[in-house]
């Protein structure tokens, strides 16, 4: 590798955050608007699902897309002709369950939004049947209705060769006991890491990116035997049963993280003034290990950007940490007491790697 690849070059955060801030303030101008026996509630601006009263019960509303991973699938697909469109629509899935679930709610309907630069993909029946069951399946993980949504063909929007898949969900919080709000997170509690299945989303961009540099592409050996493509398509996790599995439990969960863009510095996404010490770092699947090498990115870089071996993150009472672990390994998800909450200004440490990331590092509000 004789050039450096940088994630923030293609994908700038700090270029969209200020903007995504003052949107949520527009946003929350029109709070007016609610009929009567709605209202919002409050500190849900800037989490993953925005969440409203309606009578004596709680909507939670969610709007999220892939990303550029469905052009990694097209390039393996056009290559060697193996569709992984089936964990495609599995991974656009889990972007809008995963957040829709970080609040507690109990997922209800989704809708999808496809889109492309014409019809002309729907026509590749392997590819579309794959994407459509795929979608079907990942439903039926997530408990969800699929509803209905939108497939546009934009012609001259989208380039020929682009599919942009997304969706939005609804869900129900019945008890206020389920809710979870960051107003419930206190120092001592504990951090438990749930496991990605790999890269999930996220970081697509540099791979992308590092793919066009290797004379192999995509089926560039890791040293594990598999091939890029392959590990990078593996297909996110859905969380949506291990939160319901924890609320039947009745563990107090004070928050949940789902660890995607701005990777492990999403840890300290709640809006508050605490330090979150990490004590414990998950192995990491030998792609990250590829990916670090290959771009040049150091351990700051990969953590400030992928999941790293942790898709999930729960915050309980100290006393409840082994419990999550043991139910995580019930519905199928190794998971780890990884840190705790502590008092003292925004930051996140990961002692084992002699990392700090300040709070202002994280501009999502």
């Amino acid at each position: 590798m004789s050039k450096k690849l940088s994630y923030h070059q293609s994908v700038n955060y700090s270029q969209a955050d200020p903007m995504k801030v003052l949107a949520q303030q527009e946003g929350r101008a029109t709070t007016k608007n609610m009929p009567t026996g709605f209202s919002e509630l409050a500190g849900t601006r800037g989490e993953s699902a925005y969440v409203f009263q309606m009578g004596t019960q709680w909507g939670a509303l969610v709007q999220e897309g892939l990303g550029t991973k469905s052009m990694v699938a097209q390039a393996v697909y056009e290559a060697s002709g193996r569709s992984y469109f089936h964990d495609i629509a599995q991974d656009t899935v889990a972007c809008i369950i995963n957040d829709l679930v970080s609040v507690g709610a109990t997922p209800v309907a989704l809708n999808a939004y496809w889109s492309a630069n014409s019809y002309e993909w729907l026509t590749d029946e392997t590819l579309a049947r794959d994407f459509i069951t795929g979608w079907r399946a990942a439903c039926d993980k997530a408990n969800v209705v699929w509803g209905g949504g939108e497939t546009q063909s934009l012609a001259g929007m989208i380039e020929p060769s682009a599919l942009e898949f997304a969706g939005s969900a609804f869900g129900i919080i019945e008890k206020e006991a389920q809710l979870v709000q960051a107003d419930r997170l206190t120092a001592d509690d504990t951090v438990v890491l749930i496991e990605s299945s790999g890269v999930h989303a996220n970081g697509i961009s540099l791979i992308r990116e590092l793919a066009n540099t290797l004379p192999g592409g995509y089926n560039t050996l890791l040293a594990d035997g598999t091939t890029l493509g392959e590990a990078v398509l593996k297909p996110a996790h859905i969380y949506a049963g291990l939160v319901m599995a924890l609320q039947a439990a009745k563990i107090d969960i004070h928050y949940l993280s789902n660890i995607t863009g701005h990777g492990w510095r999403k840890l300290m996404r709640a809006d508050k003034d605490l330090s979150y010490v990490m004590t414990f770092v998950p192995p990491v699947a030998e792609v990250f290990n590829f990916i670090a090498e290959k771009s040049g990115n150091n351990k700051r870089e990969m953590y400030g950007t992928f999941n790293m071996g942790a898709g999930y993150a729960v915050y309980v009472p100290s006393t409840q940490a082994d419990q999550v672990v043991k139910i995580a390994k019930q519905c199928g998800l190794k998971a780890w007491a990884a840190g705790k909450v502590e008092t003292g200004k925004k930051q996140l440490k990961i002692e084992p790697l002699e990392l700090t990331f300040s709070g202002e590092s994280l501009e999502v509000r």
